[in-house]
C-alpha cells in the first residue's frame, strides 16, 4: 500500500470511530452497538389499570432479537453504557408469531408503576434497541381526563396515506393520554405490509408535543377479520389483529376498562352475532351492571347501530345502551362525522330525548380511509360531515365536551353534558304575579298571571363554568336589599359558581346601570365576607381582562332604547365570545336584569350575552310584584329559594328562613333550544341548528365583507294548534349582504309525525310568518324528504318558519 493510500486509511479509520458514538447518539441509543435487527413499530396499549400498568408491543424479523424493556423513572438518553445497568427498573416479555407475518411480536407487560408517573424506556435485545421513549401513567383518580376517538385509517383513499398522517400529526398536537381507535387500521386483514405500514406510521407520529407515546385502546372492524362468512366466529377470523394486539393474558374479542373511577370503557365486536343470549350479549350485561353506578360510561363497537347508509348491524346492542343509560357510543366504519341526538329506543321510540335520558351515539370513520357522503336525517345532531376528523374528548368527574376537528384544524361540532345540572335549574321563586298592565317593550316568553310564582333566578352550567340569569338588579342597588339576606344569598350562589371564588369582576361598561357606586352598600357587605370586588368600565370585554376574575358580574347594560326593548347589536359578538370562552373555561357569570316598569327594558341586551354563552335562560323585563300583600310596604318579602336545591339549602341553614326581602323584580325562564353560529363572508355556509336541539337547518351565501351571526330557535307550535313545528330564524348580517334566496330546513321526528297523525308526509308544507300582513304564507318551493324528515323550502328574508299540513293559509 503506498504511504499516501494508508495515510487516508488511517485517517478513514478513525474518523468512523469518532463517529460512531455520534452515530448512535443520532439514534438515541444509550448503550451497546447497534444490532441488525432492532424494534419497529412499537405501541404501547393497555389491558389492566391504566395507572399502574401498560403494555409495550414491537416487531423484529429474528425471534432472538430481544424481549426486554428497561426503565426508569429518569432520562437516561446521551448516556452510554449497558441499559441493565442504566436503568432501575427492567421487565421481560414473550414473542410470537403466525404464517405470514412476516418477523415476530414482542409484547412486555410493565406493572407495579407509579399512577401520574412519567417513565422512560428502551425496548429491544440483541437484535438493538430503538431510541429512548418515554410515557406517563394516570394519576389514579384524575380531575380531567383528555383523549381523542376516531378510526377507519386503511387503504383506498386516492390522496392516501395523506389525510391518515396529516390526522395523526394533527391528533397528536392535542396531547391526549390516548387514543381510542374504533378498527379498520388496514385494508387487509392478512397482508403484513398493511399491519407494518400503520404501526411504523404510529412509531412516527402518535408523539406528543412534550415528547410522549401516546397509547391506543383498539377494537375491532370489518376490515379486521378475513372470513367470507356472515360473522366472526373465532380469533382466528382476525387472527392478524389479535398477534399486533396481543390483549394479555388472553387476546379478547370484548373487554373493559376502567379507565378513571368515574369512566368506564366497554369495547363490543360488531363482527359477530351480537344477540340477545350470545356470550358477547350477557358478558356485556354483566359488564355494564357492574359499571352501572360510574359517571360516565362508554361504549365502542364498530359497526353504528343507527347506520346513515341504511339498516344498522348493531341494533342488538340497543337495548343494554339503554338498560344501563350508557353516555356515548363510539362508532366507525361509515366514513365522515356523524353525532346523533340523545336516543333512547327502548323508552322513546321514533324521537329523541335529553342528555340525561339518552346515549350520544359519535361516528368519526375519517381517519383516512375512502370518504363517505350522506345527508343528513331526524336523529342527527351535526352531520354527516365527509371531512378527514377525529374527535377529542375533556371528562371531568362532573362535566364531558366534545370537538370534532377536521383535517384543517377547524371545529366542526362540539357539545358538553354536565352531570352536576344537566338542565338549567330555577333556584328562587316569587310569591307574586308579573304586571299585566305593562305593555311596552317585547312580549315575554311566559306569562304568569294571579296564583303563579314566576322564578326570578335561573342556574345553568356552561363547560366547565356556571351561568346565573337573575332578575333582581335593582335589589342591588343601596336601599333595596335586607342585610343578612341578598348578601348571604349572593355569597352562597358565588361559591356554588365557582368554588373557593374570590376575585369579582364588577362590569360597569356598555352603559351598566347598577354600578359599584350604585352597589356601595351592597359591594362593602361582599367585601366584608372576604371578596374583592372591583369595578372597570373598560370597553370592549376581553380574555385578558377577565383573566384574574373568578366571577363576571353584568349589573344591567343598557344600550339602546328601554321602551324597545334594548339594541342588542349595540353589545359586539367579540365580547359576548371572550364572556363565553372565560366561562367554559370554569368561571362563573352573573346576568342581572330590572323590571320594565318605566320603560327598563334592556333585556334583549342581557339575553345575548346568555344566548351567545348557550345559557338556556332568558330574563323577560316584566315587572314582578306580590300586589295582594306587599305593593307599597317598605320591603317586600316576595321571594323563596327552592328548599330542594343546593343554594336553597346552604340559604336555610345560613339564615334558619326561606325567603328574601327584594325590590322591583323581573322574571326569568327557561328557554327553549337555541343555536347561533358565526358566518364569514363570500362562502356558502350550512348553520345547523340541530348541534343544539333547533330542528332547523340553513344554507346560506352572503357577499364578500358581509359577517354576523345567524341564530335559530325552536318555538315548538307556539301555542297555535295549527303549526306543527315552529323555529325562529334571525340574523345580525344586513339583509342586502345576504345572496338571496336562502334555503331552510325544519325537521321533523317519526314521533311527532305519530302525534299529528299524518300518514301521508307529502301533505307537509313549509311556511313563514310574514310580519307585514301578520299572516302565514306558503314558503317557495316548499317540499318534504321523508327519508330525511325534513320539509324544505326557500325563503327571501329571516322569520318565523312552521310546519303545516297542507297548502293552506291561516290568519
Amino acid at each position: 500500500m503506498k504511504k499516501l493510500q494508508w495515510k487516508y486509511f488511517v485517517v478513514t479509520v478513525l474518523v468512523l470511530l469518532l463517529l460512531t458514538p455520534a452515530v448512535m447518539g443520532m439514534r438515541g441509543l444509550p448503550v451497546t452497538p447497534l444490532g441488525d435487527d432492532p424494534p419497529t413499530g412499537i405501541h404501547l396499549y393497555w389491558n389492566d389499570d391504566l395507572s399502574t400498568t401498560i403494555v409495550i408491543s414491537w416487531k423484529t424479523l429474528n425471534p432472538d432479537s430481544g424481549d426486554m424493556v428497561y426503565y426508569d423513572t429518569e432520562s437516561k438518553k446521551g448516556m452510554e453504557g449497558d441499559p441493565s445497568e442504566l436503568y432501575a427498573y427492567s421487565a421481560e416479555g414473550t414473542h410470537h408469531t403466525i404464517d405470514d407475518l412476516g418477523g415476530y411480536i414482542h409484547d412486555v407487560k410493565l406493572t407495579g408503576l407509579e399512577p401520574g408517573k412519567t417513565y422512560y424506556f428502551v425496548c429491544g435485545g440483541p437484535g438493538g434497541f430503538e431510541e429512548e421513549r418515554k410515557f406517563k401513567t394516570l394519576p389514579e383518580n384524575p380531575d380531567h381526563v383528555r383523549f381523542v376517538f376516531g378510526g377507519d385509517s386503511r387503504e383506498g383513499a386516492t390522496d392516501f396515506p395523506w389525510g391518515r398522517d396529516e390526522i395523526s400529526k394533527l391528533m397528536a398536537t392535542y396531547d391526549p393520554d390516548f387514543v381510542i381507535h374504533c378498527g379498520d387500521f388496514v385494508r387487509k386483514p392478512f397482508r403484513a405490509s398493511h399491519w407494518d405500514d400503520w404501526f411504523n406510521h404510529m412509531d412516527e407520529t402518535w408523539i406528543d408535543s412534550e415528547g410522549y407515546t401516546i397509547p391506543i385502546i383498539p377494537f375491532l372492524g370489518n376490515h379486521e377479520v378475513g372470513t367470507k362468512d356472515e360473522f366472526m366466529k373465532t380469533k382466528e377470523d382476525a387472527k392478524f389483529y389479535f398477534q399486533y394486539f396481543n390483549m394479555l393474558p388472553e387476546p379478547q374479542s370484548w373487554y373493559s376498562l376502567d379507565i378513571t373511577p368515574y369512566i368506564h370503557f366497554t369495547a363490543l365486536n360488531s363482527e359477530t352475532y351480537t344477540g340477545p343470549h350470545s356470550e358477547q350479549y350477557e358478558w356485556a350485561d354483566e359488564d355494564l351492571n357492574k359499571a352501572k353506578d360510574v359517571t360516565w360510561k362508554f361504549v365502542g363497537f364498530h359497526r353504528p347501530a343507527f347506520d346513515p347508509r341504511g339498516k344498522g348491524t348493531s341494533e342488538y346492542f340497543l337495548p343494554l345502551l339503554d338498560k344501563y343509560h350508557v353516555d356515548i357510543v363510539l362508532n366507525g366504519d361509515v366514513h365522515l362525522y356523524e353525532r346523533l341526538q340523545p336516543m333512547n329506543v327502548s323508552s322513546y321510540p321514533g324521537e329523541y330525548v335529553s342528555f340525561d335520558k339518552g346515549t350520544v351515539h359519535i361516528v368519526s370513520g375519517g381517519w383516512g380511509a375512502p370518504l363517505y357522503m350522506h345527508y343528513p336525517l331526524w336523529y342527527d345532531a351535526c352531520g354527516p360531515i365527509a371531512e378527514y376528523n377525529f374527535t377529542v374528548f375533556d371528562v371531568t368527574p362532573t362535566t364531558l365536551h366534545m370537538q370534532a376537528i377536521d383535517v384543517n384544524g377547524n371545529v366542526i361540532d362540539e357539545f358538553t353534558i354536565n352531570k352536576e345540572l344537566s338542565e338549567p335549574q330555577i333556584v328562587v321563586r316569587a310569591k307574586a304575579t308579573s304586571d299585566p298592565d305593562d305593555v311596552s317593550g317585547p312580549a315575554p316568553v311566559t306569562d304568569f298571571g294571579p296564583g303563579d310564582f314566576p322564578p326570578v333566578v335561573g342556574i345553568s352550567k356552561v363547560g366547565k363554568g356556571t351561568v346565573v340569569a337573575s332578575g333582581t338588579a335593582w335589589s342591588c342597588e343601596n336601599g333595596g336589599w335586607v342585610k343578612g339576606e341578598y348578601d348571604v344569598f349572593l355569597d352562597i350562589l358565588f361559591q356554588k359558581m365557582v368554588e373557593g371564588a374570590k376575585k369579582i369582576l364588577w362590569y360597569e361598561g356598555y352603559n351598566a346601570r347598577f354600578t359599584t357606586e350604585d352597589s356601595s352598600d351592597l359591594i362593602s357587605a361582599l367585601k366584608d365576607m372576604g371578596y374583592e370586588v372591583v369595578g372597570d368600565n373598560t370597553e370592549p370585554i376581553t380574555v385578558d381582562l377577565l383573566k384574574d376574575y373568578d366571577i363576571l358580574v353584568i349589573p344591567q347594560l343598557r344600550l339602546g332604547s328601554g321602551y324597545d326593548g334594548g339594541d342588542p347589536s349595540l353589545l359586539p359578538w367579540d365580547d359576548v365570545y371572550a364572556i363565553k370562552d372565560f366561562v367554559e373555561g370554569g368561571k362563573g357569570l352573573l346576568v342581572m336584569d330590572a323590571c320594565d316598569y318605566g320603560g327598563n327594558n334592556f333585556n334583549r341586551v342581557q339575553n345575548k350575552i346568555l344566548s351567545g354563552v348557550g345559557a338556556g335562560l332568558t330574563l323577560q323585563s316584566d315587572c314582578v310584584y306580590d300586589w295582594v300583600n306587599n305593593w307599597k310596604r317598605g320591603w317586600y318579602p316576595i321571594v323563596e329559594v327552592d328548599p330542594e336545591s343546593d343554594i336553597g339549602k346552604a340559604y336555610v341553614n345560613r339564615t334558619g328562613k326561606n325567603e328574601i326581602e327584594l325590590y322591583e323584580l323581573c322574571s326569568v325562564v327557561v328557554s327553549p333550544p337555541t343555536y347561533l353560529e358565526s358566518v364569514s363572508g363570500g362562502e356558502r355556509t350550512i348553520v345547523d341548528g340541530r348541534k343544539k336541539m333547533a330542528d332547523a337547518r340553513v344554507i346560506i351565501e352572503t357577499e364578500e365583507d358581509a359577517k354576523g351571526v345567524v341564530s335559530i330557535q325552536n318555538l315548538g307550535n307556539s301555542g297555535d294548534r295549527k303549526l306543527l313545528k315552529c323555529v325562529d330564524i334571525s340574523t345580525d348580517i344586513p339583509e342586502d349582504e345576504i345572496v338571496w334566496p336562502v334555503t331552510v330546513e325544519v325537521y321533523y321526528t317519526d314521533k311527532e309525525l305519530e302525534e299529528w297523525g299524518l300518514t301521508n308526509e307529502s301533505s307537509l308544507w313549509l311556511y313563514y310568518w310574514d310580519p307585514e300582513q301578520g299572516m302565514w304564507r306558503l314558503c317557495q318551493e316548499s317540499g318534504v324528504n321523508a327519508e330525511r324528515n325534513c320539509v324544505v323550502g326557500n325563503a327571501n328574508h329571516f322569520t318565523k318558519f312552521a310546519i303545516m299540513g297542507g297548502p293552506i293559509r291561516v290568519p
